[in-house]
């Protein structure tokens, strides 16, 4: 029986794997997956780095009222005074 060239495989070409109802449904599940996660990290990252630019020019601004404050003296302290018991 001779086979015609169209059914011959090429040399070193494998043919395509045929994935199972399973496998593809899986394959269709790990993608939903990953693009929900991607997506939730992307919010995450980005409000994350919202409120830490909001936090620097809060932090800023009052570094900047501070300084055109005048210094404070520190507040005196008063010694402690203790009483002495009386021995028996």
């Amino acid at each position: 029986m001779k086979h015609s060239p169209k059914q011959l495989p090429e040399v070193g070409v494998r043919p395509k794997r045929v994935l199972s109802p399973s496998e593809q449904k899986s394959l269709a599940t790990t993608a939903a997956a990953s693009a929900i996660i991607n997506d939730e990290t992307a919010k995450w990252e980005s409000k994350t780095a919202r409120l830490k630019a909001l936090r620097l020019a809060k932090e800023a601004e009052e570094e900047a009222e501070n300084a055109l404050k005048p210094a404070k003296k520190p507040a005196r302290t008063k010694a402690k005074v203790t009483l002495a018991t009386k021995g028996k």
